[in-house]
């Protein structure tokens, strides 16, 4: 069975304005007892082999360096991977040095991901961000002199203050850093976040739209090919674990709120760090909740995730695997897109289409 696993640190050093994940600043006492009960979750686990590692937040580098090198050790000690196979760390310029650069690197770890999300100091500021500019330019150059080749970096567009020159300006930065890949997330605001509080409105969609050609066209012309709606690589640099997620395959998640797919049962842990560490104490496991997914709900699910790849799907052959059909009503839908530009077919492949990536969430909902 093909594995990848996903690992969870949940504290942070501040909450950011739009986060709506299970991140938890102020919890400093918690983090010892935290990861001894992620060393036990990891050890339910018979060391099966991963093909990918992520591990993400919160802020994984908000942990001392000791700290961090403990989560690194649970990956070495629980789970086999093959040596150069994908092993990506989040990173935040704001809980990054040189010393935890180079802990990274010498304990297997070859892919980071930088939260930069914008490189002008009046927007992180308005986004939350306990860091400036000219920390996340340090942060990237430190990750290079430590020796990383493969470097993402999270940019944040799309902000109801900011002008299509702004973006453009913001883009043109982006591209003169050189990274490997870029993710670049229109910003949303979800209930329950600083912004969503204080009734912060979105930018309006035709607007949003016109920077979305604008930030793909752009990247297509500076080398980065697209190959996901919100995210851009040079060639051969695509994230494999999202690719191994984004084509329906099981995966293990370790941590407060993270989710396992294993062969069609998914299940999930408890998102509160203090339930997560009680439930593991006392039960040995942290689930919150779990489903066994039918084959038609395994097919629907692989195939809307499916779209969001530029590579399309080809669904015979994921009717073929999950041995059931699309429902006749979704076959119809799928056939309108085409017709309105939305989707496109080619050889039995069903891709999105530039148009129809600005409304991929609203045809999922219809398909679903």
């Amino acid at each position: 069975m093909d594995l990848s696993l996903y690992i969870h640190i949940p504290f942070c050093k501040s909450k950011c304005f739009y986060c709506s994940f299970a991140s938890y600043p102020g919890q400093e006492d918690m983090i010892d007892a935290y990861l001894d009960m992620l060393e036990q979750e990891a050890a339910s686990y018979d060391r099966p082999p991963c093909s990918t590692v992520y591990i993400g937040g919160g802020t994984p580098t908000y942990l001392s360096a000791m700290q961090l090198e403990r989560v690194l050790g649970i990956v070495r000690d629980y789970f086999s991977r093959d040596e150069g196979s994908e092993f990506t760390v989040e990173a935040n310029p704001a809980t990054f040095d040189r010393a935890k650069a180079k802990l990274l690197l010498h304990s297997g770890v070859n892919r980071v991901s930088l939260g930069v999300q914008s490189l002008h100091d009046d927007t992180l500021r308005w986004l939350g961000r306990p860091h400036t500019a000219a920390e996340a330019l340090e942060s990237y150059q430190l990750l290079r002199d430590a020796g990383f080749k493969n470097i993402n970096l999270d940019f944040i567009y799309a902000l109801p203050h900011e002008t299509q020159d702004q973006v453009k300006a913001d883009l043109e930065a982006i591209e003169a850093l050189g990274s490997e890949h870029i993710s670049l997330y229109a910003l949303s605001i979800e209930e329950g976040t600083d912004l969503s509080h204080r009734q912060i409105q979105p930018l309006e969609p035709d607007r949003q739209a016109d920077d979305y050609r604008m930030v793909v066209l752009f990247l297509k012309a500076c080398g980065y090919a697209q190959y996901e709606v919100s995210n851009f690589a040079r060639a051969g640099y695509l994230c494999e674990h999202n690719m191994h997620y984004w084509r329906g395959g099981d995966y293990i998640g370790l941590g407060a709120s993270a989710h396992s797919h294993i062969l069609g049962h998914r299940f999930w842990n408890a998102a509160a760090v203090s339930e997560y560490v009680s439930l593991m104490k006392t039960k040995g496991l942290a689930r919150a909740g779990e489903e066994r997914l039918t084959p038609q709900q395994r097919l629907c699910e692989t195939f809307l995730i499916g779209l969001r790849m530029c590579e399309g799907v080809w669904l015979e052959g994921l009717e073929q695997k999950f041995g059931v059909m699309l429902e006749e009503r979704q076959k119809a839908l799928v056939r309108q897109f085409i017709e309105e530009g939305l989707l496109e077919e080619y050889a039995g492949v069903v891709r999105t289409t530039l148009q129809g990536m600005l409304v991929l969430d609203e045809m999922c909902a219809q398909l679903c």
